[in-house]
């Protein structure tokens, strides 16, 4: 047989043996999860099998989302640093690891873990998503008003609300900072237009839990 065919072969079947090992530990992975085994997810994670074929990100990605699905904050806080001080990333990355937690920690009014993560946000190419978690950190966490006049002219434009899927979520944010500007008449109109609005969608529930 040719060897140069022969070593084609090797290489072919060497390269999908990574690919192989990484399916039967996802699978695996997702077995424990729904168990809410954590010490053996962390287990399997540390083997020398999954850091050869698990990236580092995806690796403790994987371990952040055992957490969250516990609700375990004390963990979960020290996986979001962990990630964010030892473990390289794109901008894809970070941006994903952004949209995990972010909510969490403004439910929770945890502004340390915000400021990092905007930081960390900061430094991608996903200037939509920096935005929106600036406008949400200054109008629900810093009791700002710095985005009024932007979500004021939004909301009056009808070419901008039609068929909008975030309109909700902005109405609601626009009526915090009517708050925040204590314009309480303002705030009721606008937060009984989000509540109307929400009804059905992804934000029905981030409203509810955020309500002020």
């Amino acid at each position: 047989m040719n060897a140069m065919f022969v070593a084609v072969i090797v290489i072919a079947v060497i390269g999908t043996i990574p690919l192989i090992v990484r399916k039967k530990l996802l699978k695996n992975y997702l077995t424990l999860l729904q168990n809410n085994d954590v010490q053996a997810i962390e287990d399997l994670m540390a083997t020398n099998q999954a850091k050869i074929c698990i990236p580092p990100f995806n690796r403790e990605y994987l371990l952040l989302n055992a957490y969250l699905k516990l609700n375990d904050d004390k963990q979960i806080d020290f996986q979001v640093n962990n990630i964010i001080d030892h473990v390289p990333m794109n901008s894809k990355q970070k941006s994903a690891l952004a949209k995990s937690v972010f909510y969490r920690y403004v439910d929770k009014k945890n502004a340390s873990m915000i400021d990092r993560l905007l930081e960390m946000v900061s430094t991608t190419n996903d200037h939509a998503l920096y935005r929106q978690m600036d406008m949400v950190n200054d109008t629900l966490i810093s009791g700002g008003i710095k985005y009024y006049e932007e979500l004021k002219s939004d909301l009056e434009d009808d070419e901008f609300t039609k068929n909008n899927e975030d309109t909700p979520y902005l109405e609601f944010l626009l009526s915090v900072i009517y708050k925040n500007m204590g314009n309480e008449s303002k705030s009721k109109e606008y937060k009984n237009k989000a509540l109307e609005d929400s009804k059905g969608t992804v934000y029905e529930s981030l409203i509810k839990s955020q309500n002020l």
